[in-house]
């Protein structure tokens, strides 16, 4: 199973496009900053990622104002089959 819930900031997007089929495409670097528990203590995150939604989760994310925090619903994947690098995808976010 492949499912991600993460919260964070929004504090960078691309300018909007389009795919071929008009599909709406949202680019953006979220920042997550938090603790979890590791090996018996607490262990600090803090790092950047790179987020992509579709469709009508695009258009929503391009109508908040940066920053904007959210906590995102979504999965992750490389970026493309030549690449192991990996990337968000948001499914739903609050």
């Amino acid at each position: 199973m492949n499912e991600l819930v993460l919260d964070g900031e929004i504090i960078r997007s691309e300018e909007p496009r389009f795919t071929p089929s008009g599909l709406q495409v949202f680019e953006g670097i979220l920042h997550h900053s938090g603790e979890v528990r590791e090996a018996g203590g607490m262990r600090r995150l803090n790092f950047e990622t790179l987020v992509v939604a579709y469709g009508e989760v695009a258009a929503k994310l391009y109508q908040l104002p940066l920053p904007a925090r959210i906590t995102l619903k979504g999965y992750i994947t490389p970026r493309s089959s030549r690449t192991q690098r990996l990337i968000v995808y948001i499914t739903e976010f609050s």
